[in-house]
């Protein structure tokens, strides 16, 4: 049997497997934490943590589990050997957390195999399923690849079906912000308009981002093709959430569905090859809330940020503002830098927060554990 026929076998069977009862999307609370968890190394300490988070107003937890690497951290059958991390991560962070009155929703790294440099053994098995540059294959999946979808999707579903997670929460549901090509992509370009794709990359090496720049990406950027190009990927990314919203409600009827974006300023901008469309994905309802990045580290650039999501964002779909404590783009200082970027976020009419990560900010306890447990939504 073909990898694609296991694993769309495994994502129309997961329903008969599952034993919890799942009711109709609720509100995840007004607070959340990206956490890690990598440091606690016993279930009583897991426990004190989950008290911890608890105590700091927090009512969600998206603890890390399927990672950039590709690793999984549950004990997955669909995961090759060799993908397979920590097999009693989630199921321990879930009892865990429920036992403190906190909620789950797990973060999967989507479209992430290896990261934005190398490619993992999963992508070496299949090297067709990679995102190429003119440097060569880098660690993200092909979405327009049936398999490649066919394979992420079933690892969530399995996730969903066997822990009690609240929800599921998204990241790098996207393309690489790199300047490349898919052998799908390739395939149907030179079918459809007598275009190599490979050959429009030649001969610099174009990454996008901490690469080279100049001329030759605007050349790239500027070749009749590309914009056909970045419209197709668009579509097989909205294929892929399609396909993935179904298969989660078909195995988990109601279970909520979130996802971290880059933000507004992405959408259907030049400068961006994510051709991330999560506009469309809340339009048809395969978002349940969504939390776009507020990595921003001066108040004018964090008001813009959180102003121009809540515009973009419809007004009936619950709006997380992330806030980064401390990312690679940057830190907050002090306590009272975290309540400035929180109030920000209330007069922009963000509904909730979502802190990056609880090991940064456990760093401001306890005097922010008081300012997240008094914040209130501008919007009841």
């Amino acid at each position: 049997m073909s990898l694609l026929n296991r694993y769309r076998l495994f994502v129309s069977g997961t329903a008969l497997l599952l034993g919890v009862v799942s009711g109709m999307a609720a509100a995840p609370g007004k607070a959340g934490v990206y956490c890690k968890l990598t440091d606690i190394k016993d279930p009583a300490a897991l426990a004190e943590t989950m008290l911890q988070i608890k105590a700091a107003g927090i009512d969600f937890i998206l603890p890390y589990t399927k990672l950039t690497s590709g690793k999984v951290k549950w004990a997955s059958k669909i995961a090759p050997k060799e993908m397979l991390d920590d097999p009693e991560f989630l199921g321990q962070v879930t009892k865990a957390a429920h036992q403190a009155g906190l909620k789950v929703y797990p973060v999967f790294c989507v479209c992430t195999e290896g990261g934005d440099t190398k490619v993992n053994p999963l992508l070496e098995k299949h090297p067709s399923w990679a995102f190429k540059t003119a440097s060569g294959p880098v660690g993200y999946i092909d979405p327009g690849n049936a398999e490649a979808r066919a394979y992420q999707t079933s690892l969530i579903v399995e996730a969903a079906t066997l822990y009690p997670i609240d929800g599921i929460s998204l990241d790098y549901m996207r393309f690489p912000q790199k300047v490349g090509y898919t052998d799908t992509a390739r395939t149907e370009f030179l079918s459809r308009k007598g275009v190599d794709l490979a050959k429009v990359l030649e001969p610099a090496s174009l990454e996008s981002e901490g690469g080279k720049k100049g001329a030759s990406i605007a050349a790239v950027r500027a070749h009749p093709v590309w914009p056909q190009y970045k419209e197709w990927r668009r579509q097989q990314l909205n294929k892929f959430m399609h396909e993935l919203r179904d298969a989660v409600q078909n195995a988990r009827p109601g279970l909520p569905m979130s996802s971290y974006c880059w933000g507004a300023h992405t959408l259907n901008s030049p400068s961006f090859e994510t051709c991330q469309d999560w506009k469309t994905w809340i339009d048809k309802k395969q978002l349940d809330w969504i939390n776009p990045s507020g990595y921003r580290y001066t108040d004018e650039e964090f008001k813009k940020a959180a102003a121009l999501n809540r515009q973009t964002v419809p007004a009936a779909t619950p709006f997380y503002i992330t806030i980064g404590v401390s990312t690679s783009h940057g830190k907050l200082e002090n306590p009272a830098a975290l309540r400035k970027q929180m109030q920000f976020a209330k007069e922009s009419g963000s509904d909730g927060l979502i802190f990056f990560t609880w090991e940064a900010l456990r760093n401001f306890m306890p005097e922010s554990g008081k300012d997240i447990r008094e914040w209130r939504p501008a919007r009841p």
